[in-house]
């Protein structure tokens, strides 16, 4: 395949690829004609796309504080996975979960710490760190021109039982307090927005596991139609409670191995018996291309492609199924123009649950052939970390750009016995040496499918020469965050 990026180099192409005729899914592929118009395959015969790329990263997990943490954690297989000491859980059918050990942050001053819910404190130490790592600071000049989009899953379940308890008991005044106050679904966007200062679009999604994905896939978006140029996105939960755990446990998707577990949580293993639940988050900074080429920020990686698919079901029942879950991946590889052979690497969502396992695979084999084990890595990166529902996308987007930095691929712990009908190239273990150019993260809930497709800066397209490094530099004074110590 040719991919000069010299335009007299490579024949003209149509580079979007049907999917082939023998699969159980017709895709049907959208209006979009992609063309070589300056020698490289994602560029298309229309008005292009603005770009949009990632520039810095934070994570909060029971692995570590930082990608690079995390990395060598995983390198290593240590666990994040141990018995549950928040509550008593001995009640309940599964007593382990991946906790994060301690959520303080001296970055911030106590009395500001002490106002935030548990989920609000790992969402604001992320985006603290992300937008650190990216370089960027806010004025009032710029503040309208950023966005906030995270997304969770589960309330700030703590602050609710609280509230709750109050009100049982008879105190109204008390219970109306706290609840409005601290049990609020949407703190962790707000609570980003007011840290920095930002006046620009500002939301909360629930969508599920796939929510922050869904939140990174809305936050570039908000950049390509022109509404900002900056966006911190991504993912924060803390579903490490009771309710939470009766929840998943009424489900039946939790794994019981509560007397080993280092080894419950694995993914794509045929004694695979359901997820750990993890708690944290994964925020990323993202940019307008030509804003981070003119302030010469460093780019960890371009968002070329992305989709969100649903699985209606049947009879007005929200379904889980393999076609949407391929049709989401496909639609990502359609916008990045990208084609099946270009990809490195899919993580995947991987959860642990037996036939939820299955369908994933099945919708990546629809798309990159029965033979995609022997040309692309599918790690299962929840084996590592747990689930962490709303988080898990960017946490799993967190750890790939990690691998891209190193050029690494990342392993698949406790895939002791492969299941025959997954049939991928999972990478057992930890992590082995091999090129990351093209990579792809993919989330799947109930009903709910999210893709994201990113290129490693090496390999991104020709930066147009009207975007100049200028030394222009996005700078919210230190006053303006006043939570920061």
């Amino acid at each position: 395949m040719c991919v000069s990026p010299l335009p007299s180099v490579c024949p003209p192409v149509r580079w979007w690829r049907a999917p082939r005729r023998d699969l159980a899914v017709t895709l049907r592929p959208p209006e979009i004609v992609f063309t070589r118009t300056e020698g490289h395959p994602s560029d298309i015969s229309e008005a292009p796309r603005p770009r949009v790329v990632i520039t810095g990263v934070g994570v909060v997990h029971a692995l570590g504080r930082t990608t690079g943490e995390i990395w060598e954690a995983m390198a290593e297989l240590r666990s994040a996975v141990g018995p549950i000491t928040r509550f008593d859980a001995l009640p309940f059918a599964t007593r382990i979960a991946a906790e994060v050990r301690d959520d303080a942050d001296d970055r911030f001053k106590p009395e500001y710490w002490a106002t935030l819910d548990r989920r609000s404190r790992f969402a604001v130490s992320a985006a603290l760190s992300a937008v650190q790592g990216a370089g960027v600071t806010f004025t009032t000049q710029n503040r309208a021109q950023v966005a906030v989009v995270v997304a969770s899953e589960r309330p700030e379940e703590d602050r609710l039982l609280d509230g709750a308890r109050h009100f049982v008991a008879g105190d109204i005044a008390s219970a109306a307090v706290m609840l409005a106050a601290n049990a609020r679904p949407h703190a962790a966007a707000e609570r980003i927005a007011a840290l920095f200062g930002v006046t620009g679009p500002v939301m909360q999604l629930e969508n599920r596991a796939p929510g922050g994905l869904a939140a990174i896939i809305e936050a570039a978006a908000i950049l390509r139609r022109g509404d900002a140029l900056v966006a911190v996105a991504g993912g924060a939960e803390a579903p490490i409670t009771p309710l939470s755990l009766a929840a998943f446990q009424g489900t039946g998707s939790l794994s019981t191995r509560n007397d080993a577990p280092h080894e419950a949580s694995r993914p794509l293993d045929l004694d695979r018996d359901g997820f750990v639940l993890a708690e944290g988050a994964a925020v990323v900074v993202l940019e307008r291309l030509e804003v981070a080429v003119a302030r010469g920020a460093r780019i960890l990686a371009e968002i070329e492609g992305e989709a969100m698919t649903f699985s209606a079901g049947r009879d007005g029942v929200p379904g889980f199924d393999a076609d949407q879950i391929a049709r989401s991946i496909q639609l990502a590889l359609v916008t990045s123009g990208r084609i099946q052979s270009e990809v490195d690497l899919l993580a995947l969502h991987a959860a642990g649950n037996l036939e939820g396992d299955r369908l994933e695979a099945r919708a990546v084999r629809m798309i990159f052939g029965a033979s995609a084990r022997h040309h692309m890595y599918t790690p299962a990166l929840k084996s590592h970390l747990g689930h962490t529902l709303a988080a898990s996308g960017p946490l799993a987007l967190a750890v790939v750009l990690e691998a891209m930095h190193r050029q690494q691929i990342p392993g698949t712990r406790n895939l002791v016995r492969e299941d025959p009908e997954v049939d991928l190239d999972a990478n057992p273990n930890g992590p082995r040496a091999d090129t990351l150019r093209v990579a792809m993260v993919n989330a799947t809930g109930w009903a709910h499918n999210a893709t994201l497709a990113i290129c490693h800066p090496a390999s991104m397209r020709p930066v147009p020469a009207a975007f100049e490094a200028t030394g222009d530099v996005l700078t919210v004074p230190d006053e303006a965050a006043s939570g920061m110590a």
